[in-house]
């Protein structure tokens, strides 16, 4: 049989999965300006590399499949970064549903009321 928890430790907890999420939502505006400039620096090149070939004679499939491949590395880190931001929101939305169930336990442990006459 487990024990009930006082008072002072659910406070403790909502406190703790509080903090949690508050830096969970910190990293995750971090890692959405990681994916952002990620994705910038990719689609700059990107265009640099199929105007390149383009000018260079090249068809547009060449071009297209050229640039992607000169592009390859940074393609590989925005779907990085992107990831990223998709881990930490999974985190955040799991911290937040342990909250809500600490939440319900701590309504459920309340001793009953009377109800006014």
């Amino acid at each position: 049989m487990s024990e009930m928890l006082t008072y002072e430790q659910a406070v403790d907890g909502a406190r703790s999965i509080t903090a949690q999420i508050r830096r969970l939502e910190e990293e995750i505006a971090a890692a959405m300006t990681e994916h952002a400039e990620a994705e910038a620096g990719y689609r700059a090149q990107y265009a640099h590399k199929l105007r390149e070939h383009r000018e260079a004679g090249a068809t547009v499939a060449e071009s297209e499949a050229f640039a992607r491949a000169a592009c390859a590395v940074l393609d590989r880190d925005r779907m990085k970064a992107e990831h990223r931001v998709r881990e930490l929101l999974e985190r955040l939305e799991d911290r937040r549903g342990e909250r809500h169930s600490l939440h319900r336990l701590m309504d459920w442990s309340m001793p009953s009321r009377p109800s006014p006459s």
